[in-house]
């Protein structure tokens, strides 16, 4: 069987940052995936934090139903992740009124509600929701890998407020069960959907979103910068790692201020890595999307397991500027990327958008939201 990963769509961003809203590139991908005989969507397939759940759908909906027509009659299984976990809460619900655990890959059929319209985008796909995550040949686990957010040493909102809830509520056992890191998860995935719901219908277009903000003033290099901003970006740079102590004070964590890019890779691969080792997922391969990076790149080496497997990520189909400085070749957060997964051998991962350029990228994301930039075309 021939299955193909596609993991962090986020259909419906804000800032038009979801590159699937362009025509040819959503070409490029359909083309790709005719012949797989599954599909898994492996988490923030839709963008639930940043516009009310009827507006995200009218913007993922026909995108869905594209994938529907171009793998026909095969199975979809959606794996919801941190940006659309909403759509794993039917699951968890009927698990909850059977006084079932949640499994490592517990699964259900669409209900009525948005699982209910995105099968019906789907079809003729059918579509199966696991969560949170499925297996997909006895040596071969996938999950969208928000469970290593409990493990990141990177100070993001969302991590901090984990190491808020721990604090609280207590720490994750070493022999973890999905459960366990529901316990300290679910409640940030609740606020966030619920808080969504009260925003504007159409958000006003922005350049990035807070985290994506914040990055580019701690670690970002801009060379537009003007002598008052450059003199702010040094003193919060300097301010930052105090901040960082302050709150691992406070939560009894262990934040790091080192944000670069290097850093950011170790704490990702440390991250699933600890994850698959308490949840004791003993497979050959784990591959997850969350982080953004794909990999292991070439050049990198295989991402060693515990047990002896190996971690993959499977990339994501989003283009955020601060992580791709003009001019550079495309990095491992560069969108367009597939994993396919056979009978048998390693997971293997294409790059579909290579051929494109920086400014290519940047003109298509002013063109979603509607504004011209400085480097589009008049």
């Amino acid at each position: 069987m021939k299955t193909a990963i596609v993991s962090d769509l986020h259909l419906g961003t804000a800032g038009g940052t979801d590159v699937l809203r362009d025509r040819g590139i959503r070409d490029v991908l359909l083309e790709e995936l005719r012949g797989a005989d599954r599909l898994v969507l492996l988490g923030d397939v839709i963008e639930l934090r940043e516009r009310p759940l009827g507006a995200a759908l009218d913007l993922a909906l026909p995108a869905l139903a594209e994938i529907g027509a171009a793998v026909g009659d095969v199975e979809v299984v959606l794996v919801p992740g941190n940006h659309d976990a909403r759509l794993a809460e039917p699951l968890l619900d009927g698990l909850s009124m059977a006084g079932a655990p949640l499994a490592l890959d517990s699964t259900a059929d669409p209900s009525p509600g948005p699982t209910a319209a995105i099968a019906a985008a789907l079809a003729p796909a059918r579509l199966r929701v696991a969560y949170p995550g499925i297996w997909l040949r006895d040596d071969v686990y996938a999950t969208h890998g928000n469970y290593m957010d409990v493990h990141l040493t990177l100070p993001r909102a969302e991590c901090v407020a984990v190491a808020l809830i721990r604090r609280l509520a207590g720490e994750l056992p070493d022999e973890a069960t999905p459960a366990d890191y529901e316990r300290l998860l679910r409640p940030i995935y609740g606020l966030s959907f619920g808080a969504a719901q009260s925003m504007r219908r159409r958000p006003r277009p922005r350049d990035r979103g807070p985290s994506e903000a914040a990055w580019e003033l701690l670690a970002g290099e801009r060379p537009d910068r003007t002598r008052a901003r450059r003199a702010k970006v040094r003193a919060v740079r300097a301010a930052f790692p105090l901040a960082v102590a302050g709150v691992n004070r406070l939560l009894r964590a262990d934040f790091d201020a080192d944000i670069s890019g290097a850093a950011i890779f170790r704490s990702g691969v440390a991250g699933g890595t600890e994850m698959a080792r308490r949840l004791g997922v003993d497979a050959g391969h784990v591959i997850t999307g969350h982080t953004h990076r794909g990999g292991p790149r070439p050049e990198e080496g295989p991402w060693r397991l515990p047990g002896g497997g190996e971690l993959h990520n499977t990339g994501n189909w989003v283009f955020s500027t601060p992580l791709h400085n003009p001019g550079e070749p495309p990095n491992s957060y560069w969108p367009g990327t597939v994993t396919w997964v056979e009978g048998s051998g390693p997971p293997r991962r294409v790059e579909l958008l290579r051929d494109r350029t920086h400014h290519d990228m940047v003109t298509l994301v002013a063109r979603s939201r509607g504004i011209r930039s400085a480097t589009t075309p008049r």
